[in-house]
Parts: structure tokens; C-alpha cells; sequence
């Protein structure tokens, strides 16, 4: 009868709290930092049939939505003043749609960084910083080695 109904229903809800059930956005759009769309941004490795799903970028592949997530967060220390990890991730991550503090708290945590030093744009603080944040937005597992793959793929300087 509908107690059945009613249990069934809590359970999966229960399972799928804990447990999700299809991967994150992020990583069925190749977006690991879940980077928003914006027309104006013409990433390169954008997807030409859908490059926008529900306000966020689809790339055709990690490595695009990794090299856009680098320059983005070099473009936070370069030219809009957000040095430190805690600039960054408060423009990122702003406490209208987030539990800011909290995010710094995990992001910081997990790159062993200090969340009020300015983050250098290079190097293994940088690269734990950018795996931290992948793994806070869309929960993907990188490594140190693939951001610096990624930018000398690309040659991001």
C-alpha cells in the first residue's frame, strides 16, 4: 500500500543524498569548475551543438574545460585583483548562491594552501589549488599532473 510507496521513496532519496547516482554536471559538460556561459567567451573546444546547458559551459573534452579554468583563474590574479584564495573563491563561488566560507575551508584544506597568502599563478600550490576546486564544483578527481599537462599543452603562460 502507500507506506511501501512512501518507504521506497525515502529510501532513494536517502541512497542518492549520499550516493549520486550519474555524474555531476560538471563532468557530462567537461567543465570541472563548472565555468559559466557567456556568450562574449569564445573558449576554444566550446561544443558547436550545445555549448551552453543550464548556464554553464560544455566543452568536448576535460582538457578544454581545464585549459578555460586556468586562464580564468589567472585572469582573477592578473587583472581583477584576486589574489589570494579567499578573492578568488568569493568571486567564484559568491555567498548569495554558496556557503562561501565553507568552500574555502574544503578548497584551502585540501591544496594546503592559506586561504588569505597570495596564490602564485605557477607551481604545485597552484596546481593543488586548481585540483581542489575541480573536486569541490563537479567532485572529479584530477591530479597535479594534469593541470600542468594541460598548460603545457596549451601553453598557458
Amino acid at each position: 500500500g502507500g507506506a511501501m510507496l512512501l518507504n521506497e521513496k525515502s529510501e532513494v532519496k536517502v541512497g542518492s543524498f549520499f550516493m549520486r547516482r550519474e555524474p555531476s554536471l560538471g563532468v557530462r559538460n567537461h567543465n570541472p569548475l563548472n565555468i559559466r556561459y557567456l556568450e562574449k567567451n569564445k573558449w576554444l573546444g566550446l561544443s558547436k551543438t550545445t555549448p551552453n546547458v543550464k548556464g554553464f559551459c560544455k566543452f568536448d573534452c576535460v582538457d578544454y574545460g581545464l585549459r578555460a579554468a586556468i586562464i580564468l583563474l589567472l585572469n582573477y590574479i592578473r587583472k581583477r585583483g584576486c589574489v589570494t584564495p579567499r578573492q578568488i573563491i568569493t568571486r567564484w563561488a559568491p555567498p548569495t548562491e554558496n556557503n562561501t566560507e565553507l568552500y574555502i575551508q574544503c578548497v584551502c584544506g585540501r591544496a594546503d594552501v592559506h586561504p588569505d597568502h597570495p596564490l602564485p599563478t605557477e607551481g604545485s600550490p597552484f596546481n593543488r589549488f586548481v585540483v581542489a576546486m575541480a573536486r569541490q564544483e563537479s567532485g572529479i578527481h584530477l591530479t597535479e599532473g594534469d593541470i600542468e599537462r594541460v598548460r603545457q599543452t596549451f601553453d598557458i603562460q
